[in-house]
């Protein structure tokens, strides 16, 4: 059963490090992995469907026991990260950055004007697949500041996209939606 996925509601988890026991009996510290987008992010998916219950889905990140599927993306900590000069994160789907997929036609799309025809690429790559959204504290994770993660729905979350680009949306908007924090 899913749990701690009120949206609108922060859950704080406190972590103190990243270790693997050898049969040994030696135990080795990974501090770097944590803050490492590449390393972190299957690390970090698995610990929040251990805290939520979910489960893992095919199209999005996370499915609940009722089918709703949510999609977990990272953003930076305003602890750490207070004043960013944009204060805006990735949230579409990968496809839409890499230069192998969506990320040149959607650019070209957006240097024409054509803020629609993007953001349709956008939402028929991922936003149309995804009930929710989860956002983590993540991206450049500091083990000395605790777990941060909250739900929007998604309806949140294009209401939030960048009036400049699709594939962003506004960290401080998403926080201010904030109305309660739960320490796990």
């Amino acid at each position: 059963m899913s749990k701690n996925l009120v949206p609108y509601t922060l859950y704080e988890v406190g972590l103190e490090s990243l270790q693997l026991k050898l049969t040994s009996g030696t135990v080795y510290e990974f501090p770097d992995t944590l803050a490492n987008g590449r390393a972190n992010y299957i690390l970090f998916e698995e610990l929040l469907r251990k805290i939520t219950g979910l489960s893992k889905a095919k199209h999005s990140d996370h499915e609940d026991s009722n089918g709703a599927t949510y999609e977990q993306k990272a953003y930076k900590d305003p602890a750490i990260y207070p004043d960013l000069d944009d204060d805006f994160f990735q949230t579409s789907a990968s496809t839409t950055f890499g230069a192998n997929n969506n990320g040149p036609k959607i650019k070209n799309l957006l240097e024409s004007g054509d803020y629609e025809a993007a953001l349709a690429i956008c939402k028929e790559t991922g936003y149309n697949k995804n009930d929710f959204y989860i956002y983590t504290n993540t991206k450049q994770f500091n083990v000395s500041f605790p777990l941060r993660y909250f739900v929007m729905p998604k309806a949140d979350v294009l209401a939030n996209l960048t009036t400049h680009d699709p594939r962003l949306v506004n960290r401080k908007a998403l926080l201010s939606k904030i109305t309660e924090t739960i320490v796990l």
